[in-house]
């Protein structure tokens, strides 16, 4: 139902007194108002025509009707061809303003067609129609035709021909104004419709973004379950045979083995870092931790490195708050980026590591980590590139030394998900400093919990302390089992394993384990549904359940955590971390469970 505008609102000043004649009047005036609503309403061109073509087929049929009573009272005078004249004239501009609709839109030429139409038919009833029905009316009361147009001359004169002046200035500015504020009304709608075009193609554009990033972090997912457990067997058989001791040719070949598989991982890491980054993903933690820790950490993984070339590696950091909180673990990537870069591109000399601070506010601080080098340096014009996605300084630099250049991205990435920014300054021949910053908030000053013990300690801690412990292995590759069986038959611990969740749950009903090992991604049951399962058996609650696995996301972590774990380790497996983590989980267990 549409809601009708009156742009000629009829009233008894254009009744003419012959009742056809006043009926079809108000027929052509519905009309009109009709169309003029529909044109307000932004109705499609197609309707608008029909309209139109019924109000001008209908002014057809009403001129025959009109100039059929005319003619029986004035055949052959001049007020019949005169009026008839009025007819013609009004025929031939509807078709004039019609034929501009190649030249303007429809809705244009509607409105001026409107405009015409409210003026024409307002003076012409109003005007000429009363008059000549006055004249008709005095003629069949019995009077001449030339008295009958005489009596209908001076009834349309004086006052009347004031109200009719009156009559059509007000009509005229009626009809002027209401196609302004038909003009608006369409702007305005036209503007809302586009908007919710807009709105819409946003709506759209927003649930294709988030499906494809959904596609995008579930490949992801995929894709570092997939390619983690190959190299969890590669670095688990390289760790067995490490412990087992080979000639040392073998152990050679053993260690470019172990450095290639070391930096394949490396690259894949980054390389899903960066997609992490990209897709928005990546989610930083919040825990205490102790800065200069951190950097000596990050040391003393590179002093290896460092003594084989005969560098000196410099700590140099500076006075900093305690209780400091923030991602232990992504500083301590985007610092080792730096520090592995300035280890590998110098040859003599050394590296310094340096904390200094630069903001000290009332609820964070701001760091600045420098990375110092005495190494080749770089090019002025080359520094602005290297922090783009897989650039580095000069072609050659990837033939002689290697890498992706995705490091230097990742650092600059993290760095700014925490809040900083990064840069590097160099001069070839004499070396580069290579900076970042990072905001960390302020926490309480008090100790952290108690670090885990040193990986080189946790063996024999294990042996020593927990002997025959009962440990439940779930895991659905065999090799993969068959290396983790391996490695924690080393330290002493009885192992049982199972392939699945629901094997899992039903070895978890009929024995006390003090540690369960659960895989995340398995055929039948998922170790997540197992977690949850487990949990609800009598004593589920108090055996501490660490999720091993090569799902790696921050998601997954967090998966785990709600399903129930206690801790994440991550695949490959690093034989240390693993034997650390079993040490302080297993610290509260009372006593030794049989095997």
């Amino acid at each position: 139902m549409i809601d009708t505008i009156e742009i000629f609102p009829w009233n008894a000043n254009f009744e003419t007194g012959i009742a056809e004649i006043d009926i079809q009047h108000k027929r052509l005036v519905e009309l009109l108002n009709l169309l003029v609503s529909h044109l307000t309403q932004q109705s499609e061109a197609p309707l608008l025509n029909e309209i139109f073509d019924q109000l001008k087929n209908y002014a057809v049929v009403h001129f025959a009707t009109e100039e059929a009573v005319w003619h029986e009272a004035f055949a052959g005078d001049a007020w019949e061809t005169g009026h008839q004249a009025g007819h013609a004239g009004f025929v031939e501009e509807v078709l004039r303003l019609k034929a501009e609709e190649g030249e303007k839109s429809i809705e244009d030429v509607i409105e001026d067609i409107v405009g015409f139409l409210t003026h024409w038919l307002a003076l012409h009833i109003i005007e000429s129609d009363k008059r000549m029905a006055k004249a008709v009316l005095a003629m069949r009361d019995g009077a001449s035709i030339e008295a009958a147009k005489k009596i209908a001359d001076e009834q349309m004169s004086g006052a009347t021909r004031a109200m009719v002046e009156t009559v059509m200035v007000m009509y005229d500015k009626l009809a002027n104004r209401t196609l302004q504020l038909t003009r608006e009304i369409n702007g305005r709608r036209r503007a809302e419709r586009e908007l919710m075009r807009a709105h819409a193609a946003l709506r759209k554009a927003k649930d294709e973004a988030e499906a494809a990033n959904r596609a995008k972090s579930d490949f992801l997912a995929s894709m570092s379950h997939e390619i983690r457990t190959p190299m969890s067997t590669i670095a688990g058989v390289v760790q067995l045979l490490r412990r087992e001791g080979l000639p040392p040719r073998q152990a050679e070949h053993l260690n470019r083995l172990q450095d290639a598989s070391q930096h394949l991982l490396s690259i894949i890491n980054d390389i899903l870092d960066l997609s992490k980054i990209e897709a928005d993903k990546l989610r930083l933690e919040e825990v205490q931790l102790d800065v200069g820790e951190l950097v000596s950490g990050v040391a003393s993984m590179l002093q290896d490195t460092v003594r084989a070339k005969g560098l000196a590696l410099k700590l140099d950091i500076g006075p900093l708050p305690a209780g400091l909180i923030g991602d232990a673990t992504r500083l301590r990537q985007a610092l080792l980026n730096y520090a592995s870069n300035a280890v590998k591109f110098t040859a003599e000399g050394g590296v310094t590591l340096r904390v200094r601070l630069e903001e000290d506010g009332l609820d964070s601080v701001l760091l600045r980590f420098d990375v110092v080098d005495s190494g080749i340096g770089i090019a002025r014009d080359s520094l602005a590139r290297l922090f783009s996605s897989f650039e580095q300084a000069e072609a050659d630099t990837t033939r002689k030394y290697g890498g992706t250049g995705l490091g230097l991205v990742i650092t600059r990435k993290l760095a700014g998900l925490m809040g900083g920014e990064t840069g590097a300054e160099s001069e070839p021949g004499v070396g580069s400093t290579f900076w970042l910053t990072a905001r960390l908030k302020k926490g309480e000053a008090a100790a952290g919990p108690a670090s885990p013990a040193a990986p080189e300690l946790a063996e024999t801690i294990l042996c020593r302390d927990f002997n025959g412990f009962a440990v439940l292995l779930v895991e659905d590759n065999e090799i993969n089992r068959e290396i983790a069986v391996d490695l924690l038959g080393e330290v002493a611990l009885a192992v049982d394993t199972a392939a699945d969740g629901i094997e899992a749950v039903a070895m978890a009903r009929s024995k006390d384990y003090a540690l369960i090992l659960m895989d995340m991604q398995m055929p039948r049951m998922d170790g997540l549904e197992a977690t949850r399962l487990i949990r609800q058996l009598p004593g589920g609650r108090r055996v501490p359940i660490l999720a091993m696995t090569a799902n790696v996301f921050a998601e997954d972590r967090a998966r785990c955590l709600a399903a129930g774990m206690d801790d994440f380790v991550t695949k490959p497996v690093d034989p240390d971390v693993l034997f650390a983590t079993l040490v302080r989980w297993l610290r509260p267990s009372a006593e030794p469970q049989p095997g």
